[in-house]
């Protein structure tokens, strides 16, 4: 029952992005760092989801070091019961506006590319 509610919620994330114009790949089974991965304008996100429950330490340390790494936008997906949707990004810690999902890529691109010219120097 969890597994399918969980499930439910990464297809819903999954299409609310996709419908803002993002490329999506899930990773089925959870097996990777990320839910989803979403690509809009060059720009990576990385996407956790969880239905009534929150990350872990483990997990979000992990998300953290995808962006250190890959320049990856770690967001984290999540819905308690009777709660409406959120969406966080992990690096600013705050709350996105789900509304305005196509506007990500412009509010982001400048600490991906921050974070490439750190890793490879300029």
């Amino acid at each position: 029952m969890a597994y399918r509610k969980g499930y439910r919620f990464e297809r819903e994330i999954f299409n609310i992005f996709q419908s803002a114009g993002y490329y999506c790949i899930r990773s089925a089974g959870s097996h990777g760092v990320f839910d989803i991965i979403a690509v809009k304008n060059g720009v990576t996100f990385g996407i956790q989801c969880k239905y009534n429950n929150h990350i872990n330490r483990r997990e979000e340390l992990a998300m953290k070091t995808a962006y250190k790494q890959f320049g990856i936008i770690p967001l984290y997906a999540y819905r308690f019961k009777g709660k409406p949707l959120c969406i966080k990004c992990l690096i600013t810690n705050k709350l996105i506006d789900i509304e305005n999902l196509d506007e990500l890529p412009k509010l982001y691109a400048s600490k991906v590319v921050g974070k490439i010219v750190e890793k490879n120097g300029e």
